[in-house]
């Protein structure tokens, strides 16, 4: 029960990339997958082909197929959730899976898998904690990094604080009195230390040897000479006080650079634990949405416009695709009867759909019955449609809010904008989550509508609108604000994004009436339907 090795290969059986987690040569490998694509029966749903020695479990991706060789006494559902988390990897490394872009990421896949498949067995992973461990930030090396950066400070004080006492003691040096001179070696054994009786005594009695009867002179002389020699010692107290002072202020770098390091690494650490709460909740969020183990459609359009800062929609485009999501294999063959009430032209159906049969009445279905729709819960956009509106009655119908810009500019250069928001007077439908983007030259804004919600950033005014419905308070309103700008061209283009709240119908008069089994139209089979219009690309220029 065991992987034995994990490819990636082109639909003839070339070997793009290949680990094997078992004592196999690469001609071997190359061998088995170039036998693969032989062994491969186009007219059945099964994911996993056997010869003689060895099992392939296999799953195709655009041009390429992910293939697992396993041992005969593999268990075979535990090999398919590994084959599928290896596809979702290989998806998320590369931008399109085709033969170049896995040669060039070829170093990361086969570290992703490595960390999913250790000697053959599955490691218990998600895709997040691959994705994790495939970025290598270590923890403990961010706080070697820190701890290593402040001892790089501290060496750098301590340099700055021998070099002034150095230049202090220098200050010190050059300070003494000049009448010293001609007892140098006296003198300086006093600046180091030194208390050589000895010496000075004999040097004394050198110097003064030519008046025998003048000895007490000499040593009065000489006393009197000596007197400065303990105005020597001051450089010496005051050294020691540098000293003192320098141990003082090494302690004191020494505790605040600890405090800088223990608050980094706290700060390491709660970043840590908010990144990791991060990454947990995008898996829990998906793990409580519940699978689709049936037939789910969703017709969604996308709305583009330009409109002008009087209101006037210049251009509208709408494109729309039904999308089909089939969630076991036994619900493969069907066929969709569809509503498309739209030009014949402006529909365009997918390769593998019989497109006779749509033009002729509105039925989707496969090509060939050999070849039914994929039942691996992955979303197939089966129909698709584009058109351009160019009535203003239809561009109205499709873009049902009005705007009005008004501009006045004040004295102390800033200008006090306000955008008005009306729908439509002819439309029906509710809208929701309605956000306009309004470009900023800088942060210094103030906003002056505090009925409204918006979020203020330094390049630009997010606001914020979450539902208008006709004839409710909600469905008109404006926003005002004051900011710096040399003309109102600085607040173009502005964004607007929408959509629909409960769309019934849409633009490209798409819908879908039943879904029935490919055989006999007359045999319903269950789905759900969802429809969704939103905004696309809707500017305010």
């Amino acid at each position: 029960m065991v992987v034995l090795a994990a490819s990636i290969c082109t639909r003839g059986g070339k070997t793009i990339l290949s680990r094997q987690f078992r004592d196999l040569p690469k001609d071997r490998v190359a061998a088995l997958l170039a036998t693969f694509p032989k062994l491969i029966n186009t007219g059945t749903q099964h994911t996993t082909v056997e010869d003689d020695n060895v099992r392939y479990v296999y799953q195709p991706i655009e041009e390429l197929y992910i293939v697992l060789i396993t041992n005969l006494q593999s268990n075979i559902l535990q090999d398919i959730d590994t084959l599928r988390l290896l596809s979702s990897i290989v998806t998320s490394i590369v931008r399109s899976v085709d033969e170049r872009d896995v040669l060039a990421n070829c170093f990361e896949i086969l570290s992703a898998f490595d960390e999913v498949l250790s000697l053959g067995y599955r490691e218990n992973l998600t895709l997040s904690q691959v994705t994790t461990f495939l970025e290598m930030e270590s923890h403990e090396e961010k706080i070697h990094e820190i701890i290593e950066r402040n001892k790089e400070i501290e060496a750098a004080e301590e340099r700055k604080l021998r070099a002034k006492m150095l230049e202090m003691s220098r200050n010190e040096n050059k300070g003494a009195p000049r009448n010293l001179t001609s007892f140098a070696p006296s003198s300086l054994s006093s600046a180091f230390g030194s208390n050589n009786a000895a010496n000075n005594t004999s040097f004394k009695n050198n110097s003064y040897s030519s008046n025998g009867n003048n000895s007490a002179t000499d040593l009065t002389v000489d006393d009197s000479f000596s007197q400065p020699k303990p105005r020597a010692a001051p450089p010496r107290g005051k050294g020691l006080q540098l000293g003192k002072k320098k141990t003082d202020a090494l302690h004191a770098l020494r505790g605040s650079i600890a405090d800088e390091s223990a608050s980094l690494i706290s700060n390491a650490e709660e970043i840590s634990s908010i990144r990791q709460q991060s990454q947990k909740k995008p898996a829990a969020a998906k793990s409580s949405e519940p699978a689709n183990e049936g037939i789910y459609v969703l017709i969604k359009e996308e709305l583009t416009a330009q409109i002008s800062r009087m209101g006037d929609i210049q251009s509208a485009e709408i494109k729309g695709s039904l999308q089909l999501q089939i969630g076991s294999p036994s619900l493969t063959s069907i066929q969709l009867l569809v509503e498309a009430d739209g030009p014949p032209g402006q529909y365009r159906t997918h390769p593998n759909v019989d497109k006779a049969a749509f033009l002729q009445s509105k039925t989707i279905k496969v090509k060939d019955p050999k070849r039914p729709f994929p039942g691996n819960n992955q979303q197939l956009s089966v129909l698709r449609w584009q058109s351009v509106l160019k009535s203003e009655v239809e561009r109205a119908s499709a873009i049902p809010i009005e705007f009005h810009c008004w501009f006045t500019p004040n004295q102390d250069g800033n200008i006090t904008c306000i955008v008005e928001y009306e729908l439509s007077s002819t439309t029906e439908e509710s809208l929701k989550d309605i956000k306009i983007q309004i470009p900023l030259m800088s942060g210094n804004a103030s906003v002056a509508s505090e009925d409204q919600t918006w979020n203020q950033y330094d390049d630009e005014i997010e606001w914020i609108i979450p539902e208008m419905v006709p004839g409710e308070d909600n469905a008109s309103g404006s926003l005002e604000w004051v900011a710096e700008a040399t003309s109102e061209d600085d607040f173009f283009p502005m964004i607007v994004s929408f959509s629909y709240k409960n769309p019934v119908t849409t633009f490209g008069k798409v819908n879908l009436v039943d879904v029935a089994e490919l055989e006999d139209e007359n045999a319903s089979v269950l789905f759900k339907k969802d429809i969704v219009i939103e905004s696309s690309n809707v500017t305010i220029v």
